[in-house]
């Protein structure tokens, strides 16, 4: 099974965006989620951050959900190149409507022999 139907170029521009929209969200996971991990024929690039109950309570106070994850998506289509479609879930609602698989895209950046 493969981990991803993304070439490796596009998870690793995936992957750096998603330190920055980590860093953002002060250590938050943002996942690769969707149909990119099932299939080749992905329509879209499926990025959740899912917080903790609390967490999403006290943001939703302060701002616009929907309206920040279109900010978020716009910036990560810059800044990818891809098609993102960034989301903020509520961590309860996330794992009862979602049981698929989730890509980690704030990894620690791998060293790599030269």
């Amino acid at each position: 099974m493969r981990a991803t139907h993304l070439q490796l170029t596009d998870i690793r521009m995936l992957e750096a965006w998603g330190r920055e929209v980590s860093f953002m969200f002060r250590g938050e996971m943002p996942y690769l989620v969707g149909s990119s991990l099932d299939t080749s024929d992905w329509r879209d690039i499926d990025v959740r951050l899912i917080l903790r109950d609390k967490n999403y309570g006290q943001l939703k106070k302060r701002v616009n959900i929907q309206h920040l994850g279109l900010s978020v998506s716009l910036w990560g289509q810059r800044a990818t190149g891809l098609p993102v479609d960034f989301q903020i879930q509520r961590m309860t609602a996330a794992n009862e409507s979602h049981d698929g698989r989730r890509h980690p895209l704030a990894m620690p950046k791998q060293e790599y022999d030269a």
